[in-house]
């Protein structure tokens, strides 16, 4: 009688991605700044947006908000979703975003 063999796969899968991409430098402060909030439409990121946008508002003068509905959902793989992703960096740069808080719920 001989031994079962089992291929085995790792949980972490397939690196996606070959190369680092260097992160922006991160901003000093909120202080006259524009802030995206990008949302997958799934868990009460419009409550989350809005309780920052307060908590910013109070700590960073003349913070402005862009809110998710300016961006579309970014969840899914319908043509729609798909489209909202890609045109995340021109509707950022038309709107002189200079950070995002990106909702993703669970």
């Amino acid at each position: 009688m001989t031994e079962p063999v089992y291929e085995v796969v790792s949980p972490l899968g397939r690196r996606a991605v070959s190369e680092q991409t260097p992160l922006a430098p991160r901003l000093a402060d909120l202080a006259g700044r524009t802030v995206a909030f990008v949302w997958d439409h799934v868990f009460m990121g419009d409550v989350m947006f809005d309780r920052f946008a307060r908590a910013a508002a109070e700590r960073y003068p003349g913070v402005r908000f862009v809110g998710h509905e300016a961006f579309g959902n970014i969840h899914g793989t319908a043509e729609e979703e798909r489209q909202a992703v890609d045109l995340l960096p021109e509707r950022m740069r038309a709107d002189g975003v200079d950070a995002a808080a990106v909702g993703v719920g669970a």
